[in-house]
């Protein structure tokens, strides 16, 4: 199974990004993964929330395929413990899950697109 994590703007903190690639190398000695980091939309200052959100769900299926199983992260969504994690991520993997797309978006409230 190859795991992808789409995110929208990159990070512009040296620390985070120094943990960043820290676990992506982690990442990598267990299962195929790849990190993507998109673009922020340019020129949102006149744009409201469900239009940032429409420009960059376009932006996302332009790298998404039709058989990714795709998991968008939200604040307010379902929380798991690491062992919970762990087996969920098992349970695709054993499920025949071929690639698990993680997407984290910068608009406000992304995940409810």
């Amino acid at each position: 199974m190859n795991i992808r994590f789409i995110a929208i703007g990159k990070t512009d903190e040296k620390a985070l990004q120094t943990l960043i690639d820290k676990y992506v190398k982690r990442i990598g000695y267990y299962v195929n993964f790849e990190m993507l980091i998109l673009p922020d939309i340019k020129n949102t200052k006149h744009l409201s929330a469900e239009q940032q959100k429409q420009k960059e769900g376009i932006l996302l299926q332009k790298h998404l395929q039709k058989s990714d199983r795709v998991i968008l992260l939200d604040e307010k969504g379902k929380s798991y413990s690491s062992v919970a994690f762990s087996e969920f991520i098992a349970k695709k993997m054993l499920g025949g899950t071929k690639q698990l797309v993680f997407v984290a978006g910068g608009a406000p409230d992304f995940a409810h697109f």
